[in-house]
């Protein structure tokens, strides 16, 4: 009986240490899971480490920092440190008109910075937009730009070709004295330049480039034997030789 009675405490004993472990590792997790939920609250509470300040890496011409500004105020609660959201506000930036890449990193403890690289312009496009110089359209007003920039016609689906197009014909004028400020390309492809004289040359489809370099190998002969400010266009698209349109309608064949 002593030996039965030694045995039954014993095992009262167990009994009472898995409740005690049960009971520590019921209090530990409870400890746990509370700490993770406070630590979660305390992350998204937009009054824990909020965003009070931006920084612009580089000065902006044409973007304004109010649009800037106000793309930040729309993330509301979310403009804490912890959850404020990089990708989906690099993606309302770049889908400003001027801007043409945006990138963005936090910096500890309450400051965004932000990289902005505008867009640079390289033609006015069918005068009621801009282009870039890979050639994108850029949907802005060219209101002030007309004087400093060409004037590019053509299908917003071919504004890259028509680009192309004035970028060669442009390195292969700029050592004469004969300055392109319109240039239009339309649906077949067919180019027409402005000459900032006032004379336009029709160049075709094809062989632009060998038709400016006939133009200009031509002109001073047509210099020396024509009054000039009477001519309207040069007509180029011919295998050989060129017409010559006069302001009172006449055309003579060369």
């Amino acid at each position: 009986m002593k030996k039965f009675h030694i045995l039954n405490k014993l095992t009262k004993k167990l009994k009472v240490g898995r409740f005690v472990s049960i009971l520590f590792f019921v209090c530990l997790m409870s400890g746990l899971f509370y700490s993770l939920y406070f630590i979660k609250h305390w992350i998204t509470d937009d009054k824990t480490l909020p965003i009070t300040y931006v920084s612009l890496t580089e000065q902006q011409k044409y973007i304004s920092v109010e649009s800037v500004k106000k793309i930040l105020r729309s993330q509301g609660t979310k403009l804490n440190f912890f959850n404020v959201n990089i990708a989906e506000i690099q993606k309302k930036i770049e889908a400003l008109p001027w801007v043409y890449s945006a990138s963005i990193r936090k910096h500890w403890p309450d400051t965004l910075d932000l990289h902005i690289v505008e867009q640079s312009i390289s033609a006015v496009w069918n005068n009621k937009a801009l282009l870039n110089r890979f050639g994108e359209v850029i949907h802005v007003s060219p209101k002030g730009f007309e004087k400093n920039f060409v004037v590019l016609k053509g299908e917003d689906k071919d504004a890259n070709q028509t680009l192309d197009i004035y970028n060669k014909l442009f390195q292969l004028m700029k050592v004469s004295k004969f300055k392109i400020a319109m240039l239009s390309n339309d649906e077949r492809h067919s180019t027409n330049i402005m000459l900032k004289n006032g004379i336009l040359l029709r160049l075709g489809k094809e062989q632009k480039l060998d038709r400016v370099q006939r133009f200009l190998s031509v002109f001073p002969l047509i210099e020396i034997k024509y009054n000039i400010q009477r001519i309207d266009y040069i007509d180029l698209r011919y295998d050989t030789g060129f017409a010559i349109g006069w302001k009172n309608q006449q055309i003579s064949k060369h």
